[in-house]
């Protein structure tokens, strides 16, 4: 465990706290919401043991996108929420930065420990970032088995979110399929 990870962890916790403080307007939220993401992003990426046993890729999915999400959609589905086409815009929004966050996420995860899924197109093909790492020595070795574990993570978070978006059925037949098939 390294100390960086513990204090990244204390400082989840105050986020958390912050998003669920009812004095706090929308913008205040969103920025704990982006900021807790963050944090997490870097304990998987840098100490993936550790940010497994701490249970901070369920953390951040229960925190960061299921709470909202399953806020948002009740508030979409009352007839009479006279903002209810807002609240659905919203929604939308959301879950294409949810859906964002998973890709990337997933990206930074396979390059940084060097996985090689059959489904994912290398980000230097894109033109995003390379597939080399710079700044490796920050970074806790993991077993193969938590890389493994991590990127079905992400995969499996990935069709979680389609659902909710029914124009992109097609790509969560596609990621549940991988993910079942066991071909990556």
């Amino acid at each position: 465990m390294s100390l960086q990870s513990a204090q990244y962890l204390r400082q989840a916790e105050v986020l958390k706290a912050d998003m669920t403080d009812s004095k706090l307007g929308p913008a205040e939220v969103w920025t704990s919401r982006q900021a807790l993401q963050d944090l997490y992003q870097k304990m998987l990426v840098t100490d993936l043991e550790y940010a497994l046993d701490k249970k901070v890729e369920q953390d951040l999915w229960n925190h960061a996108f299921k709470n909202q999400i399953t806020t948002l959609q009740g508030q979409a589905k009352n007839r009479a929420n006279p903002n209810r086409s807002e609240v659905q815009a919203n929604l939308s929004l959301f879950l294409e930065a949810a859906s964002g966050f998973y890709t990337q996420l997933l990206q930074e995860l396979c390059t940084v420990f060097n996985v090689d899924l059959p489904c994912r197109v290398k980000s230097s093909q894109l033109g995003i970032i390379s597939n080399k790492q710079t700044h490796t020595s920050a970074i806790v070795k993991p077993q193969s088995s938590s890389c493994s574990y991590i990127c079905q993570h992400c995969l499996v978070h990935l069709g979680d979110i389609v659902p909710y978006n029914s124009p992109l059925l097609v790509g969560r037949l596609q990621v549940t399929s991988i993910v079942r098939s066991g071909s990556w």
